[in-house]
């Protein structure tokens, strides 16, 4: 009996010491772990320390070419793409780099080197630069950190544009793509075109945009607005006939309005589903409160995507993801956003009990429809070159 209490007492006493064992095991490897990983931990001081050694060993590689190419003839040393100023003298041969915190532009003297540029004695380089073999300057350019810009080539990605008004074609709708017209514009009364924006005067100013038979919006698509305005109330992308007087057919069905600092859309009379309602008699509204606000001479870029295949409405401000929202596929599709034979406007919507018509006062910097859902990434990339460039232009004629 007094064998069998022992081994009892020492069985006890071998789990509690297990469970201490574990115990302490666990908390060890928690510290581990927080020492490995986290913004502080070893391998990301790891991966720090690796990243500074392969910047410096690029930037020397990068100086010693230049050292190379200021005493030899040979061409290897020609590396880089050549910048060129964007002047008057310069014409349309301009091609410039633009800092995206600072506005710094970079152009005659400079030569940009992209990823994968091959280096003597190095190797490929993992990063992008700029050099000047002038002065001997040797500058990173960091991931999502600067725009390249050049004349004929696009501000914004083109696959799947319907319609295309950005600052370098601003004037000239004729290039805004196929299925585009313009209307309202009057020479002399003050609005349509200048150099830098398209200003419609609230009266009978609006775009109109057919998509072409071949244009398949099942999927979705992307709205990008850059504009300012005096006023609190801005029609955006709708879908509309001009003169329509059946509030049963086209009114009310598809419309996107600015309000101060809100975003409202409307597809169709079906309830939206969505967590942005605007009240609960009016289910196939949805509002987005607060985002910004556009009466600013700077004015600001709403990006909107539809995605009908996810049934997501998703915004972007100024080229930051803001949030999106899940929506009844009814909802989505039956405010004929997918039919072709009703057109977009951009500027003007019909609407109320009675026939009435709404237009919108504002300056355009940029407008541009996808019939295809952006990516984050290119969506980011489409601000910054536009905003850059209308930036640019601004610097150069004035306001």
């Amino acid at each position: 009996m007094n064998e069998m209490k022992k081994l009892k007492k020492n069985n006890g006493i071998t789990l509690i010491a297990l469970v201490i064992t574990i115990i302490v095991l666990l908390i060890l490897a928690g510290v581990s772990i927080s020492m490995l990983t986290g913004d502080n931990g070893i391998l990301m001081k790891a991966q720090r320390a690796k990243d500074v050694t392969q910047i410096s060993s690029e930037k020397e590689a990068l100086q010693l070419t230049m050292i190379n190419k200021k005493l030899s003839e040979d061409e290897k040393y020609n590396i880089g793409e050549e910048l060129i100023d964007r002047t008057l003298a310069n014409g349309d041969n301009w091609k410039i780099i633009s800092i995206n915190e600072t506005k710094q532009i970079y152009g005659t003297g400079w030569y940009y080197i992209p990823k994968g540029t091959s280096l003597e004695n190095y190797g490929e380089t993992k990063r992008e630069w700029l050099i000047n073999y002038s002065t001997g300057e040797v500058m990173e350019l960091t991931k999502d950190g600067y725009t390249k810009l050049a004349y004929g080539e696009n501000l914004a990605v083109t696959d799947g544009i319907i319609l295309n008004a950005d600052p370098i074609n601003m004037s000239d709708e004729k290039s805004w793509g196929e299925g585009v017209t313009v209307y309202g514009i009057q020479e002399g009364d003050g609005y349509g075109w200048n150099e830098i924006e398209f200003k419609l005067d609230g009266v009978d100013d609006y775009i109109e945009v057919y998509p072409q038979e071949n244009v398949n919006i099942e999927k979705g698509l992307t709205f990008e607005f850059y504009a300012s305005s005096e006023d609190d109330y801005i029609p955006m992308l709708c879908k509309t006939i001009k003169g329509e007087t059946d509030s049963n057919v086209y009114m009310n069905k598809f419309r996107t309005v600015w309000t101060g600092s809100d975003f409202s859309c409307s597809m169709s009379k079906f309830d939206s589903g969505s967590d942005w309602l605007v009240n609960q008699n009016n289910k196939h509204w949805i509002i987005k409160r607060n985002i910004g606000r556009m009466n600013s001479k700077k004015g600001g870029y709403l990006t909107m995507i539809a995605d009908i295949e996810s049934n997501k409405v998703s915004l972007y401000w100024n080229g930051e993801f803001v949030e999106s929202t899940s929506c009844n596929h009814e909802w989505m599709v039956d405010g004929y956003l997918t039919d072709a034979s009703v057109p977009f406007t951009i500027g003007f919507h019909t609407g109320g009990i009675t026939y009435t018509e709404y237009y919108g006062k504002v300056d355009i910097y940029a407008c541009r429809l996808y019939n295809k859902v952006l990516t984050a990434d290119e969506v980011k990339d489409n601000y910054n070159a536009t905003v850059t460039y209308h930036d640019i232009l601004v610097n150069e004629i004035g306001e």
